[in-house]
């Protein structure tokens, strides 16, 4: 009995991928837009206000890494291009975000990114050969299993086209589902509002219930959460006061709660500096000329949980106030939040 049942929790578990110096169990292959007659016109053209899929692939397997480069003369491709992927015949992407905050970088301008799961070659100053020198390689490493089938495509908001994106998508061809779990990427925006001035911000002011909180991720199922990127016009000081608050299958108060921005994203005392460690950074910074505070500006942080998923087995809610008790409001807020779901 003991065995029969060893067998089968063996079965049904999650197959992961072994470690280098052991054989491994899938199929390497790429999707490319590399062209099919050999010639070197390896990019696709996205018209303004269209679509192209960059991949569709069939059966079982998981992506495991995806670069991109996207050459226009649209000045805010970043945010007006979306990635969007879709497991399994699904209608509903599970990934729809705008391609730059995807990869760390939220307020239309390249950086240099060297993350653990996300890395951007970007060396602007030295395109002297384009006219948009606002261009990069963008890598993204995150695993992405499926059953069936996964789609992925680059939608063209501008009215500029896309025309030069490259790209590259490895994946692993398996005989079944690697994994149960399914990778999501959810973006939110919360607009600026009136500054309610600094006695909102005192510190004895309570805030308990997160209402006026910028909510990164509002998600129903079993799953764990892997990491945000998170995007900030800071228009003022103690922007970066606010506290993480993360609900755990709707608990009635946050079991995890933080002490702070810059401490939630590995910093300390605020954000002074570009920085990009594996984990947690600040992956752009600006200053913004005539704004008098030294604390405002455009910020893009990051935090991955790789080493330490938080997992769900019903719901998860988090939300990130603007601010000490939301003080702050008056700064823009964009997130995109990564994680993975239990397939239905």
């Amino acid at each position: 009995m003991f065995l029969l049942t060893a067998l089968l929790a063996a079965a049904i578990a999650p197959a992961a991928t072994p470690a280098i110096d052991q054989p491994q169990p899938y199929v390497a292959a790429r999707v490319s837009s590399a062209a099919a007659n050999g010639s070197n016109a390896d990019a696709a053209t996205v018209p303004p206000r269209a679509q192209h899929v960059v991949a569709d692939i069939r059966g079982a397997g998981r992506i495991v890494h995806m670069w991109f480069t996207i050459a226009t003369e649209e000045p805010k491709y970043l945010s007006t291009t979306r990635l969007r992927i879709f497991w399994d015949g699904s209608q509903t992407p599970a990934v729809d975000v705008p391609f730059g905050e995807f990869h760390l970088l939220g307020h239309d301008q390249v950086r240099q990114v060297n993350t653990a799961l996300v890395t951007v070659e970007a060396r602007p100053e030295l395109n002297h050969n384009l006219s948009n020198k606002n261009v990069a390689g963008f890598n993204s490493y995150f695993p992405m299993p499926y059953a069936k089938r996964a789609r992925v495509v680059i939608e063209n908001g501008s009215d500029q086209p896309l025309r030069s994106l490259y790209y590259q998508i490895d994946y692993q061809k398996w005989p079944a589902t690697p994994s149960p779990m399914r990778f999501h990427a959810t973006h939110r925006r919360t607009a600026p509002e009136a500054y309610p001035g600094d006695a909102a911000g005192r510190r004895d002011a309570r805030n308990l219930d997160g209402r006026a909180n910028h909510v990164i991720l509002d998600v129903r199922g079993r799953g764990h959460f892997a990491g945000v990127s998170l995007s900030v016009d800071g228009a003022g000081a103690g922007w970066w006061e606010g506290d993480e608050m993360f609900w755990i299958d709707a608990e009635p108060r946050p079991s995890i709660a933080g002490t702070g921005t810059e401490d939630y994203f590995g910093g300390a005392w605020g954000f002074r500096r570009e920085y990009c460690m594996p984990y947690h950074g600040v992956s752009y910074l600006e200053k913004v000329p005539g704004r008098k505070d030294w604390q405002a500006g455009l910020y893009t942080l990051y935090r991955f949980h790789q080493p330490d998923p938080i997992p769900f087995t019903k719901s998860l809610r988090i939300s990130i106030e603007r601010g000490h008790n939301n003080h702050r409001r008056d700064s823009a807020y964009s997130s995109v939040a990564f994680y993975y779901l239990a397939a239905q």
